[in-house]
């Protein structure tokens, strides 16, 4: 629309026009001076209170009918903000691009049909978050989202007051009717990209919406893959973080995870830690992480192919003290490698289904108890015991549930190829798993990228963290809009 346009509007109008994409902005026409004229409440339904709105504005909008029966509509509007809506801090405003922001940071507005300004009354509610279980963090909040879907949107509304926060509803479960929203922000977020994962979430058709994995399942484009294809986070950074870079977020009501689409492999590596800190030890924390999964997932079949079949890559020295160590033992070197990585599987399940604390006391007594006892038995050899530790203990070190659950398939499956074609296997596994890297999508985004198309530019916030002022292009895979920040961000530095 043209400004000449936007300066015909009334107040009500351009402000109703401005967050009309808003799924829960809400605008009533409450009837006053006996029904001679009417005014408008505005506001976003998830920032507040229905009871504060109707005992502090509609009530006495109402109340306020027969003593003020002999008012013109202007008159009525100056009464409003010193005795009918007497609540503290209330104020007037005709700032048209003020008043938005207002009601996005749980205001309410009241004005007249034809008025150009408005009473503008501090009602927001500031929802309480859980505390993080499964993505702690030391130096960043740690804010997660609760199982109800309305305190989630706002949560989330709390940290970008912004009129291009939007968001979709759609209904799923033939029998629970779960209420699933899709979350995104307008200039960052491509229109495709929205309108692929709704279609995708409108063909599912089931009884119940019984987990997450229902929606993540039901969505992917290989749903076979162990690569993962999507985010699954509880945190209401990251989720902000992943929607001002062009990604979508779904909620489901119930669950206190969000999904975060499109996902690119290399964002599985990083932690909010990664911003709160200096980006030279940020960079070299994300690259050990990233040598921390391909230890967890390929160290135990290194270590069966050079004992059953690679003798002569390993020096002399090594090769004659691990054959010292297995002197005694009855099975073979795969038998053994197999038996720990189970047995180290079996009490990080003991240690998850037990309560807390005692399940962390298990998992670190069992090993080390049941290791030593195998090592003194002659069952297993010293040096496998150290090959298993360090590759459980590499997992830990994996910031995301969906790599630590792929290590732990790849490092299986890269066993059973260790045993069979030596290092030979190891590496035709490793690159089949690359391969199917390359060739995977995430709702039609390669999992990838940048590294598929070697973009530098883009590359600077994932294998390693650039300083923030470097960090100014959004992916045009995700986004339409590139840049996003402005070029007054520069390298600190004294004044000019």
């Amino acid at each position: 629309m043209s400004s000449d346009g936007v300066k015909k509007m009334s107040l009500k109008e351009y402000v109703a026009d401005t967050l009309s994409g808003d799924g829960d902005f809400v605008s009533r026409a409450i009837p006053v001076l006996n029904g001679k004229a009417e005014v408008n409440v505005m506001y976003i339904e998830n920032l507040i209170e229905n009871e504060m709105i109707n005992t502090y504005v509609i009530e006495r909008l109402q109340d306020s009918n027969g003593e003020a029966n002999d008012l013109s509509s202007v008159e009525f509007m100056d009464r409003m903000k010193s005795k009918v809506l007497s609540v503290a801090n209330v104020y007037s405003s005709g700032d048209r691009d003020h008043l938005v922001q207002a009601i996005l940071t749980g205001h309410v507005a009241v004005t007249d049909n034809e008025a150009d300004h408005a009473v503008v009354i501090p009602l927001g509610k500031r929802e309480a978050a859980e505390k993080s279980e499964t993505e702690p963090a030391i130096q960043s909040g740690n804010e997660a989202f609760t199982t109800n879907i309305s305190k989630n949107i706002n949560l989330l509304r709390t940290r970008l007051p912004s009129p291009n926060f939007m968001f979709k509803q759609i209904e799923l479960g033939r029998t629970s009717h779960t209420k699933v929203r899709v979350v995104w922000l307008k200039n960052a977020a491509k229109p495709q990209l929205i309108d692929e994962i709704c279609s995708r979430l409108n063909r599912i058709d089931i009884d119940v919406v019984h987990s997450m994995s229902v929606l993540t399942e039901l969505t992917e484009d290989n749903p076979l893959s162990i690569w993962p294809q999507h985010k699954l986070t509880e945190r209401v950074d990251v989720t902000v973080a992943n929607l001002a870079e062009g990604r979508v977020a779904i909620l489901c009501d119930n669950f206190a995870f969000v999904i975060v689409v499109p996902l690119m492999v290399l964002q599985e590596f990083q932690t909010p830690d990664d911003y709160s800190q200096k980006w030279i030890f940020s960079s070299i924390m994300r690259i050990t992480r990233i040598i921390a999964f391909f230890l967890s997932s390929t160290l135990s079949s290194l270590y069966v192919s050079f004992v059953a079949y690679n003798h002569s890559i390993m020096p002399p020295a090594l090769a004659i003290r691990i054959s010292a160590g297995r002197s005694e033992v009855p099975f073979p070197s795969v038998i053994e490698v197999l038996l720990m990585t189970f047995l180290i599987d079996v009490l990080k399940e003991a240690g998850i289904r037990l309560p807390k604390g005692l399940g962390q006391s298990i998992g670190f007594l069992g090993a080390v108890v049941i290791g030593q006892s195998a090592v003194e038995a002659g069952y297993v050899s010293p040096v496998v015991i150290i090959v298993v530790a360090l590759s459980a203990i590499s997992s830990f070190a994996l910031p995301s549930i969906n790599l630590t659950n792929m290590s732990r398939v790849t490092n299986y499956f890269l066993i059973l190829l260790a045993t069979i074609l030596g290092l030979f296997g190891v590496i035709i596994g490793v690159i089949f798993l690359l391969w199917r890297l390359v060739t995977l999508r995430s709702f039609g985004v390669s999992i990838s990228h940048p590294m598929d198309v070697g973009d530098i530019r883009l590359m600077k916030d994932l294998l390693v963290r650039s300083p923030i002022w470097k960090l100014r292009n959004r992916s045009t895979l995700l986004s339409g809009n590139e840049t996003s920040m402005g070029n007054r961000t520069r390298k600190p530095g004294p004044s000019e």
